[in-house]
Formats: structure tokens, sequence, C-alpha cells
């Protein structure tokens, strides 16, 4: 195959990725709408990138509606799961972050550390939901907090291109709010693999 054919297929694959991770972007906003429906669609995200990233799938919008299918009940029932516990915990470390008092300043450390455990653990909650199917919900969260504390500077990665890639779509590229679901997860893809990958090694 010549330079200029390769660079060609080269092109054709960057253009098709590129057009794969805008579009499911585009469409895990969407299905996200509702709110409630979000878990369900950050799965059939994740389910579908991993797809097109590792498996080459040159269609992975029609993987990502039947995985939102698949998983819509369990993955529903954990994102309003951590809903609540997010909003539990913020409203406490709202109301003990204004408290004055050595007591009330190391509750809202204690919180902030629970929030960011909870944080480490939606990282993975949502990945790993299509491969522990018959898994109940608490045993999966826990399983879910194990892997991202394994691998917390990995974890941490992952937040941190979260949070800079909301702020810049906010505060620069607004355009980028339609798709930041799929950016993410791009990015997040790679960096995953070899956290789980680690995480079955010292498992077995």
């Amino acid at each position: 195959m010549s330079s200029r054919n390769r660079g060609e297929n080269l092109w054709k694959k960057a253009a098709g990725r590129l057009s794969n991770v805008v579009l499911l972007g585009f469409f895990a906003t969407l299905f996200s709408l509702p709110v409630v429906t979000a878990g369900a669609s950050f799965t059939a995200l994740n389910v579908a990138m991993k797809s097109c990233l590792q498996e080459d799938n040159d269609s992975p919008l029609k993987l990502f509606v039947a995985s939102f299918k698949r998983y819509f009940s369990k993955a529903t029932g954990i994102w309003l799961l951590h809903l609540l516990c997010f909003a539990i915990l913020l409203w406490d470390l709202i109301y003990y972050g204004i408290g004055k008092t050595t007591l009330e300043i190391l509750a809202a450390a204690g919180i902030f550390v629970l929030l960011v455990f909870l944080l480490f653990e939606s990282v993975m909650v949502f990945v790993i939901i299509p491969e522990e199917e018959d898994t109940k919900i608490l045993p999966l969260m826990k399983k879910a907090l194990d892997i991202a504390l394994y691998s917390p500077l990995q974890s941490l990665m992952i937040i941190t291109l979260l949070m800079t890639v909301i702020l810049s779509a906010v505060f620069i590229f607004r355009m980028l709010l339609l798709v930041i679901p799929g950016v993410v997860a791009f990015l997040s893809w790679q960096i995953l693999p070899d956290m789980l990958r680690r995480y079955r090694y010292r498992t077995k």
C-alpha cells in the first residue's frame, strides 16, 4: 500500500471516529434530558464507545440504542441512588461548611471525603454495568469503588478530564455542550482499559 493510500485510510478512520464521537455525544445528551434516564444513557455511551474504539465498530449508534434499552432498569436504579446520595452529601456539606466550630469543620471535611469517594465510584459504575449484569446494585457499586480506588491516579485523571471539558464548553466552546458526553467518554476510554486490566490481574 502506498503512503498516499495509507494517509487516506488514516484520514478516513480519523474522520469516522470523530463523527462517531460527536454523534454518540449528541445522542447521549439527548437521551439524558429527562434526567432520570441519564444513568442508562451513560451506560449505553460507554458500551458504544468501547465498541467503537476497541472493535472499530462503524455504526455504534445502533449499539447505543440497544444498550440503552437493555441496561435501562439497573442503570436507572443506580443513577437515582447516586443522585440521592449526592444531594444528601451536598446538603450536609453546605450545612456544616458554614459552621465555625472545630466539630463542624471536621464534619464538613469528612463529608467532602465521602463525596470524593462517591465521585470516584461513579466514574466506574456505569462502565462495569454491562460486565456485571447479574450483580446486585450495592455489590456492583462496591466493586466500582474498588476499581476506582485501586487506580486513584487514573480515576482522578478521568474526573479532571470531565471537569476540564465541561468548563471549556461552558466558558469557551459552548457548542461542545451538546457533545460533552462523547468527548469525555472518548478521552476516558484512553485510560479505562489499563485500569480494568490492572484490576482483573490483581483479583485473579
